[in-house]
């Protein structure tokens, strides 16, 4: 039962992307919806109700707006999900292109402040409440921590000039940051208890990004964060430093492990992919 509830059910299709909503969602909802008719009337829970309404179509826009500019770079997208803790687009791709990362993540807040001021335009709660929600949901996602967009857009704007597993431990690093101060504001205003588990969440899930980069890359971070943000602020761009092999180290390499032909094979290559590209021109000068 419990696994059921955790399990996204199709709601419909919207630009041809598949729209998923987890029955935990429902769950929740209904039961907020009956606690506060059961306490402040039926008018209290009609107006959560269009709150709700309200947060759950601007989530929808908001992971759309990720999903459509990741189709238009070439990114496949798979589904949307409505969950609890706000929405997902699951696109392929977007990790292994850190220029195409920043603006992909950059939508969804864009596509908020859009909405926030279309229902700044409206009269009466129903603009007021779009307004505010949206302008929440902008701000709150820019905020530079994983699994937040400003996490991703920070990452890709560190990864143009430092390799990717680099940009990410940095970006992680100022997420922390963040995270001390968003601790010592739920101690200040005495949610203690939520900030830990919110707290607790960011900072597993940035351990998560950190992970995936190191191995998706083939590599581990090598530079230190302060060296990878000197680098940011830098208009020229930087190779990885990664020292070229000699010409005996090269051909061996490329005779015991040639590069794959396929996607498939490149899914299993094993090396990282500056060795895949590098041994690719050279199989093809021959």
């Amino acid at each position: 039962m419990l696994p059921s509830l955790f399990r996204p059910l199709r709601l419909g299709r919207l630009f041809g992307i598949p729209i998923l909503i987890t029955p935990l969602m429902v769950v929740l909802t209904l039961l907020l919806l009956a606690q506060v008719a059961g306490r402040n009337g039926p008018v209290a829970a009609g107006e959560l109700l269009l709150l709700f309404v309200i947060l759950g179509f601007s989530l929808v826009v908001h992971e759309l707006a990720h999903a459509l500019v990741g189709r238009r770079l070439g990114l496949r997208v798979l589904d949307i999900t409505i969950w609890p803790l706000g929405g997902m687009a699951r696109l392929e791709g977007a990790m292994h292109q850190p220029q195409i990362e920043g603006p992909v993540a950059a939508a969804g807040p864009l596509a908020n402040l859009v909405l926030a001021g279309a229902f700044f335009l409206i009269p009466g709660p129903i603009g007021e409440s779009g307004f505010w929600i949206n302008l929440v949901l902008a701000l709150g996602n820019l905020i530079p921590a994983f699994p937040l967009d400003g996490g991703r857009v920070l990452r890709s704007w560190l990864a143009r000039n430092s390799p990717f597993a680099d940009a990410t431990r940095a970006a992680v690093g100022l997420s922390n940051l963040f995270l001390l101060a968003f601790l010592a504001m739920a101690i200040r205003f005495e949610f203690i208890f939520l900030g830990l588990i919110l707290a607790g969440y960011l900072a597993w899930t940035g351990r998560m990004e950190l992970l995936q980069s190191v191995l998706r890359s083939g590599r581990l971070p090598t530079l230190k964060p302060l060296e990878v943000w000197k680098r940011a602020f830098r208009q020229s761009s930087i190779e990885p430093d990664v020292s070229p092999p000699s010409q005996e180290e090269a051909s061996s390499e490329s005779e015991e492990n040639p590069p794959p032909e396929t996607n498939a094979d490149l899914e299993n290559y094993r090396g990282s992919l500056e060795d895949y590209f590098r041994q690719k021109r050279k199989w093809q000068s021959r």
